[in-house]
C-alpha cells in the first residue's frame, strides 16, 4: 500500500474515533453505594474518551427553564436529546425506566443495557420476558464475576468504538450523496 493510501485511511480512521457522542448514564442512585460508585466510574470513563455522559440527575438541574413536574417527562426529554442510553440494569429505577421510556421503539434503539446474568435469568423467568426478548435496544449480558467497572467499560468501549465507525460511514455516505 503507497504511503499515500495510508495516509488516507488512517486519517479516516483517526476522525471515527474522535466522534464524541452525549451519552445518557442510568443506573443504581446513591442510595446504592456500590452500584452508584460503579455508574460514576463508567460515566467518568465515557467522558475521559470525550463524549458527553451525564446522569440524568445531574440533567434535571441543567438549563435555564424549570424542568417537568413528572421526572419521568424530563428523562424522556433527556433521552431524545442522547444520542445513546446506556442502562446499568441493577436496580427498581431503571426498570421504571425502560418500561416508561424505552417502550418507545426509537428511544430504546439508542440504549445499550448492561446486565449481569443472574440478573437477566430472573427477567427471563418475570412477566416482562417478553418484552426483553423483543427490546430494540442492544442487551450487554455479562457473566456476574465480570459486573465490575474494567470488564463493563470494555465492553462499553467495543460497542461505542463500533458505533463511531458506523456514524462516520454513515456521514461519509451521506456526502456521497450530495
Amino acid at each position: 500500500m503507497s504511503a499515500e493510501w495510508e495516509e488516507i485511511i488512517d486519517e479516516h480512521r483517526r476522525k471515527a474515533r474522535q466522534i464524541s457522542f452525549r451519552i445518557l448514564v442510568w443506573g443504581p442512585s446513591a442510595q446504592d453505594s456500590t452500584g452508584y460508585q460503579l455508574r460514576m466510574t463508567i460515566r467518568d470513563h465515557l467522558a475521559s474518551n470525550g463524549h458527553s455522559a451525564k446522569f440524568s440527575e445531574e440533567l434535571i438541574t441543567e438549563g435555564k427553564v424549570k424542568p417537568a413536574p413528572n421526572p419521568i417527562h424530563d428523562e424522556t426529554i433527556h433521552a431524545t436529546v442522547a444520542d445513546l442510553i446506556l442502562v446499568l440494569y441493577q436496580s427498581r429505577g431503571t426498570q421504571t425506566e425502560v418500561d416508561k421510556i424505552l417502550s418507545a421503539s426509537d428511544l430504546a434503539r439508542k440504549a445499550i443495557v448492561v446486565v449481569g446474568e443472574t440478573t437477566w435469568n430472573h427477567l427471563m423467568q418475570s412477566v416482562s420476558r417478553f418484552q426483553w426478548e423483543n427490546f430494540r435496544g442492544a442487551i450487554l449480558k455479562l457473566p456476574d464475576h465480570q459486573f465490575d467497572n474494567s470488564h463493563i467499560c470494555s465492553k462499553l468501549d467495543e460497542v461505542v468504538e463500533n458505533l463511531q465507525f458506523t456514524e462516520y460511514i454513515d456521514r461519509l455516505k451521506s456526502k456521497l450523496s450530495v
